[in-house]
């Protein structure tokens, strides 16, 4: 992912890379854009508003904080109707067996929380203009603007 990132930005100077857990690693700069994307889920719900917390703090003025994540079902139905779909989807997808059977061994590790509890988080820490700006059954992609 990395080499496909500095592939696609290697005309754009203003593109840093930092290699290292974002839970852990020690920033010192301020960033006009936090993104993450299939990352959060894996962690524990504090876990998930400290690093919401630290994605703020990390945000010059008017700098935008995206994420694009799995959430889990707003009601027990919501939430079946998600997993059934998603395991019709990858079943249906031509991936080879073993490539599937990944996939479910990876959603061992999925820590999802609901999206409107995340998205009260996200306003609680002092995010502006939070929203979900897309949502596919257990995929969303949330929206913030740090605005002091």
């Amino acid at each position: 992912m990395l080499d496909i990132a500095k592939d696609r930005f290697i005309s754009n100077s203003n593109v840093n890379y930092i290699i290292g857990d974002y839970s852990k690693y020690d920033f010192v700069e301020k960033y006009d854009l936090v993104v993450s994307a299939l990352s959060i889920h894996h962690l524990e719900d504090e876990e998930k508003k400290e690093f919401y917390k630290k994605s703020y703090s990390l945000l010059k003025q008017s700098g935008i904080f995206i994420n694009a994540d799995l959430v889990s079902g707003e009601t027990p139905f919501i939430e079946n109707l998600n997993k059934t779909t998603w395991k019709q989807y990858i079943e249906n997808s031509g991936l080879p067996d073993e490539e599937i059977l990944a996939g479910y061994e990876r959603t061992k590790l999925d820590k999802e929380s609901k999206l409107d509890q995340q998205i009260d988080w996200l306003k609680e820490i002092g995010f502006c203009d939070v929203s979900c700006v897309y949502k596919f059954y257990n995929f969303a992609v949330m929206f913030g603007r740090k605005i002091v």
